[in-house]
């Protein structure tokens, strides 16, 4: 699944301020957009920290109703911790219930993105909103 296809310009920030947790989770599921977004990324964050490293946190829950899959990126000004790994970067998923394999696929995809040492310091370097969507398209296509 190509990750562009997940975003759009008006899901990808650069938080102002420094945010605990709770509060980027908050911030990345009003990026997404959806009924029952935060609850979701909520419940699956209570299970285990969705940090994969390198200062990345791919947050992810399911939604009943969904129509296709929904993706949201924040950049954190300062890290702030998911369980015991501090995270800038923030790519959030939601995901039809109907569809695990899917789900499976598209984390797979993100994870392969931003395992890229390159491609994190380039949105980690971002001067605003715009080139860290061109980049996550980019970064998602190459």
């Amino acid at each position: 699944m190509p990750i562009a296809s997940l975003l759009n310009r008006e899901r990808v920030s650069t938080s102002k301020r420094a945010l605990d947790r709770q509060d980027a989770l908050a911030a990345v599921a009003d990026l997404l957009g959806q009924p029952g977004a935060l609850e979701a990324l909520l419940q699956r964050e209570q299970m285990g920290s969705t940090a994969i490293g390198h200062g990345v946190a791919v947050p992810h829950g399911r939604i009943a109703g969904l129509k296709a899959p929904v993706g949201a990126f924040l950049r954190l000004p300062t890290p702030t911790r998911f369980g015991d790994q501090d995270v800038d970067l923030v790519f959030a998923l939601l995901m039809p219930t109907d569809n695990p394999q899917l789900h499976l696929h598209a984390l797979a995809d993100i994870a392969a993105l931003f395992s890229d040492d390159d491609v994190r310091e380039r949105l980690r370097s971002a001067v605003n909103d715009d080139v860290l969507f061109h980049l996550l398209a980019e970064g998602a296509s190459s």
